[in-house]
């Protein structure tokens, strides 16, 4: 579909069954869209919402770890049209990446900063954007951009709950394709082994892990604990709900 200033392809959601959402794809043979939402309700809970993402960590995802996009914040960047970024990138990994012009180096809030566009493919150096969603104007030396990928990559301590994407529903080695589970009960959330957690309390990213809100506020959240969960090493997984639905991308 063509674009304009505020949409861009528009797609459906779908039905997903238990194979769907419990099987890996291999990195050349994606079997839907990525970023496809996919919703399931089941024993668990009245409403499952999935996302279907591309493991790009350089490692292994296991199951019911929690994972975050892939968020890149890029200074001194520059352009030699209105759609395309030059710089130092990971090859591929930024395909279909929202780039957002965070600062215009010209100053005084100039053109193209604020502007945003989706990133159609990238090699090492150049990131191209869509041709339906050109730039206003080149960007500049020394322009600063932000990268938010849909692929995934392992969460760390105090990611933001817009950047998290969610609970593996399965392992997944590095490039493969999986679903991860951003909304309602997952049953075997991976936590961070030392933090007890009070049921009906929120949760938080940790690495690969929710962990206890402490003081964190709100829009770190991601989730809120079911049941108490003591902080024993041998107890690493409980039932979480989670709530990423509100913010979800």
């Amino acid at each position: 579909m063509a674009a304009n200033d505020v949409v861009f392809n528009i797609a459906g959601i779908l039905p997903v069954g238990h194979n769907d959402v419990t099987l890996n794809d291999p990195a050349l043979r994606p079997r839907t869209d990525e970023g496809q939402i996919g919703w399931q309700r089941d024993g668990f809970s009245a409403l499952r919402l999935y996302t279907y993402r591309k493991n790009v960590k350089g490692s292994a995802v296991a199951k019911g770890d929690l994972v975050s996009r892939k968020l890149e914040i890029e200074t001194n960047q520059t352009g030699t049209a209105t759609t395309s970024v030059t710089g130092s990138f990971t090859a591929n990994d930024l395909d279909g990446a929202v780039v957002i012009v965070h600062d215009d180096a010209g100053g005084a809030g100039g053109a193209p900063e604020g502007e945003a566009s989706v990133v159609s493919s990238n090699t090492a150096t150049v990131a191209t954007l869509e041709t339906d969603l050109p730039l206003s104007v080149a960007l500049a030396a020394n322009d600063d951009v932000t990268f938010l990928s849909p692929k995934i990559i392992a969460s760390a301590d105090g990611d933001y709950h817009f950047v998290v994407c969610g609970v593996a529903m399965s392992a997944a080695a590095d490039d493969e394709w999986g679903w991860y589970q951003f909304h309602g009960v997952h049953p075997r959330v991976q936590h961070k082994t030392t933090d007890a957690v009070t049921a009906g309390n929120p949760v938080v990213s940790d690495v690969s892990a929710v962990g206890a809100h402490g003081s964190d506020v709100a829009n770190l959240w991601v989730g809120y604990q079911i049941a108490t969960h003591g902080g024993d090493a041998l107890q690493i997984k409980s039932p979480v709900m989670l709530a990423l639905l509100p913010v979800y991308n």
